[in-house]
């Protein structure tokens, strides 16, 4: 398996190919993943599951997760920390203004949005969730361990509805994750289920699926298991 570190708007980001990609001619299905995530094992995952790898997968590093996956400012997530920026909307502005229109000309993609995925883990699947109300261009987020408990996004979820009617959103925790010492962080569970039930009646299809363990338990199996559920959907259309 062959994992390229490439650089696209200043992002430093890891790509994985199919295995058949330079001799099949074809045009892929892309997940672009906001964050550097270990995209070796994630493939090792999904091969085990008996699902094909045969997409391409784009992980985007930030230059702060902090920053970079929040949608707006607040308070620092614990004692000695520098607060959030909140710089989320310039992110996702670059992510679709620059970093998919390059993958669309550069590799041979599917770009239209039922064959685009955004996925993230912990802010990343916070910022994944907030790229719904913010554009078009993906046709299913997944939220792995998201932040949702993020402050003000509940109700901000609550007022806004998905730019995309028939958008898929996966939806996963660990069952220990409520379990942090964190005053805010605590209230993860309770934050995801409300997102679920909002998304039930914003959203076309809602998948919330709860998994083993805490906030870092197994998080190649937890994509694996997005990526397999996201794959079904491919089947269907």
């Amino acid at each position: 398996m062959q994992i390229q570190q490439i650089q696209i708007a200043d992002y430093t980001c890891s790509l994985f190919l199919p295995k058949d990609y330079n001799e099949s001619g074809r045009n892929y299905p892309v997940i672009y993943i906001n964050g550097d995530v270990p995209i070796e094992e994630i493939i090792s995952e999904i091969r085990k599951s008996g699902c094909e790898a045969d997409f391409i997968l784009l992980s985007i590093q930030p230059e702060s997760w902090n920053d970079d996956f929040t949608p707006w400012s607040a308070p620092a997530f614990r004692k000695g920390e520098e607060a959030p920026a909140g710089r989320a909307d310039a992110y996702i502005s670059r992510l679709t203004r620059e970093i998919k229109p390059y993958m669309d000309a550069n590799y041979r993609t599917k770009p239209e949005p039922e064959y685009t995925a955004l996925f993230g883990y912990s802010l990343g699947g916070l910022a994944a969730a907030y790229a719904m109300y913010k554009t078009d261009l993906f046709g299913t987020v997944a939220s792995l361990s998201g932040s949702l408990w993020y402050d003000g996004f509940s109700e901000f979820m609550e007022k806004e509805q998905p730019v995309r009617k028939d958008m898929k959103v996966y939806l996963s925790l660990g069952k220990k994750e409520s379990l942090s010492r964190n005053p805010r962080m605590c209230k993860v569970a309770e934050c995801t289920e409300r997102a679920k039930d909002m998304l039930a009646k914003q959203a076309e299809a809602v998948c919330f699926e709860w998994n083993e363990g805490g906030h870092f338990h197994d998080i190649p199996k937890r994509f694996a298991k997005a990526v397999v559920w996201w794959r079904s959907l491919l089947i269907t259309i």
